[in-house]
């Protein structure tokens, strides 16, 4: 599926879509089929999932291997649980309009001194669940989670729904159009400690001098729909309230050469098609440098930046309202790339 302009003017907007029936029946009854024997029949999920620990997983507790890419990249590699999970990697109907929202810098998430030919291609940077039980009115007290997100992030997140979320059982929510500064700027001024008093439930309650022009919405949507939001976006956690389970999907992309969370795949999967091992696989070279957290010195391909590396990203060519992506570098490199005439991306540096 293309994205269309009803699909684009939304996205704008709101800074989240949701793309409806993206996974058939039979798709939803293989993922929740490995679902339950990898979640349900793990006893350290139940005694604390009805409580207000979120139980997050990365989809596995999987097997590791240690695996070495074709750039050389040597380190130990997370495989998924079944061929139904790897699909998802780059499900049909979600794929193109990743390529589009990752891969046209106008959106805010690709470097704009990116070159035409890198821009289709971005990575699966990693990936995760959240689980909840159906909720009785017994049940303790779940107070969800903060609000988080910014206009300078550059990653986005397919979110997959297993089972239906009603209007009213909580899980994914957001502040409208806050990707964008302005709008941040609104949620920000409003007094009081909206990043966790931002939705009106059983446990939690929202600030009362809330900005009408960025509400909260509480996202619903069928089994097999697909919530497609940028990390730009506000976002987090309503304390869920419903009578069925909730189980999530969260698939993170990032666009080419740009550091995130790098989670470490096992590309040598057999299982994997080609394209699903492109897409998991590090890029050979980068428009920014890690975490500071993250030790690449055995794997020097993992800190290289590309020949047209810059300071910041220009700004002209977004869409109206939004932001450039962070450019994330040491003071040292920026340097560097400064004296080199690398500061914006007006001027080319070749390293």
């Amino acid at each position: 599926m293309m994205m269309d302009d009803v699909m684009r003017i939304a996205f704008a907007r709101q800074g989240y879509i949701v793309v409806p029936d993206v996974l058939n029946q039979q798709q939803l009854d293989e993922l929740n089929q490995v679902y339950d024997q990898h979640v349900l029949e793990r006893e350290e999920t139940l005694p604390t999932a009805g409580t207000d620990k979120q139980n997050r997983f990365y989809i596995g507790g999987r097997d590791k291997n240690v695996t070495t890419d074709r750039y050389g990249n040597t380190h130990m590699g997370r495989r998924f649980w079944s061929k139904a999970y790897m699909d998802l990697i780059d499900n049909e109907t979600m794929l193109p309009i990743i390529e589009e929202i990752l891969g046209d810098p106008s959106w805010g998430h690709a470097p704009a001194h990116m070159p035409a030919e890198l821009r289709p291609l971005f990575r699966l940077d990693h990936d995760n669940i959240h689980y909840k039980p159906g909720r009785n009115p017994t049940d303790g007290a779940d107070k969800g989670g903060a609000l988080h997100g910014g206009p300078g992030n550059f990653h986005i997140t397919c979110v997959y729904e297993l089972k239906t979320v009603g209007p009213n059982d909580g899980g994914f929510g957001c502040v409208v159009g806050t990707h964008k500064p302005a709008n941040e700027q609104k949620l920000k001024d409003i007094e009081g400690d909206w990043r966790w008093n931002w939705c009106d439930t059983l446990w939690t309650s929202k600030l009362p001098d809330w900005d009408e022009d960025v509400p909260v919405h509480r996202v619903e949507a069928k089994a097999g729909d697909c919530i497609l939001f940028s990390e730009k976006l506000k976002h987090g956690t309503i304390p869920w309230v419903g009578s069925g389970e909730r189980r999530t999907l969260f698939y993170k992309y990032v666009p080419f050469g740009m550091h995130h969370g790098d989670v470490a795949y096992d590309t040598n999967d057999p299982e994997l098609t080609a394209r699903q091992k492109r897409i998991l696989e590090f890029s050979p070279c980068w428009f920014n440098e890690p975490r500071e957290d993250k030790d690449y010195s055995a794997n020097p391909a993992l800190t290289k930046l590309h020949p047209l590396a810059c300071v910041e990203s220009d700004p002209s060519v977004l869409l109206p309202g939004m932001s450039p992506p962070h450019i994330r570098l040491t003071d040292e490199t920026k340097a560097m790339l400064l004296s080199a005439g690398g500061g914006g991306a007006s001027a080319n540096v070749r390293l």
